[in-house]
C-alpha cells in the first residue's frame, strides 16, 4: 500500500483531492510525522492549516485535542467531506497566500504544505508568518534533493531550523521560549 493510503486510513481520511483526473494529493509521511511531534511537544490550542488539501493535518490536530482549527484551501471539497461534523474546525475556501496576507487571526501552530511551485512564494513571506504564530510554524520546503538550494538561500536566525523526514525537508520557525521543544522534535525525527 502507498504511504498516502496508509496515512489516510490512520487519520480517517476517506476523500482525497484528484487533479487532472490522475494526480492524487494526500498526506505524506514526513509532514504528518513532524506535525504530530510538534503538536505533542507544543500542545497548541489553535492551528491554522494552509494549503490544507484533504484535511489530513486538520484531522490530526483534532486527534491531538486542538481546540480550534482553521483549514484554508482554494479547493476544500475533499476536506469538507473528511472534516464534516467537527465544530472546532472552520473551513475557509480561499487562496492560502491571500489568507496569509489578509488574516487577522493568530495561532499557536501554523502548518503550511504548499504545492511545490509555490514554495518560494511562501518562503518570501516568512516575516508575515512570524507575526501570526504564537508558538511555531512548520513549512514544507520540498523533497530533500531539491530543498538544499532553498536552505542555502534562507537567512538563518536563532529561531529557525530545518528538519528532514521521509525524503522531505521542512522549515520550522518559532517564538522565544520554544526552542528546546523544537530541538526535541528535530532529535526525534532525525
Amino acid at each position: 500500500m502507498s504511504p498516502v493510503v496508509l496515512i489516510s486510513e490512520k487519520l480517517g481520511i476517506e476523500w482525497l483531492n484528484i487533479f487532472d483526473d490522475e494526480y492524487v494529493y494526500g498526506p505524506t509521511p514526513g509532514i504528518v510525522e513532524v506535525a504530530e511531534l510538534m503538536m505533542t511537544q507544543l500542545k497548541p490550542k489553535t492551528v491554522i492549516d494552509l494549503f490544507g488539501g484533504s484535511g489530513a493535518l486538520s484531522k490530526l490536530a483534532l486527534k491531538k485535542k486542538v481546540r480550534k482549527v482553521i483549514y484554508v484551501d482554494l479547493y476544500p471539497e475533499a476536506a469538507m467531506l473528511n472534516l464534516k461534523g467537527h465544530k472546532q474546525i472552520k473551513i475557509v475556501k480561499q487562496d492560502a497566500l491571500t489568507f496569509l496576507e489578509e488574516n487577522r487571526e493568530y495561532c499557536d501552530l501554523l502548518l503550511i504544505d504548499p504545492p511545490e511551485e509555490l514554495i518560494d512564494e511562501v518562503l518570501s513571506r516568512v516575516s508575515r508568518i512570524r507575526k501570526i504564530i504564537k508558538k511555531a510554524g512548520l513549512i514544507w520546503i520540498g523533497p530533500i534533493h531539491t530543498s538544499n538550494r532553498r536552505i542555502r538561500k534562507m537567512k538563518r536566525t536563532r529561531a529557525t531550523t530545518f528538519i528532514n523526514a521521509w525524503g522531505d525537508s521542512f522549515m520550522v520557525i518559532w517564538k522565544p521560549g520554544f526552542g528546546e521543544k523544537i530541538k526535541k522534535v528535530k532529535y526525534l525525527v532525525e
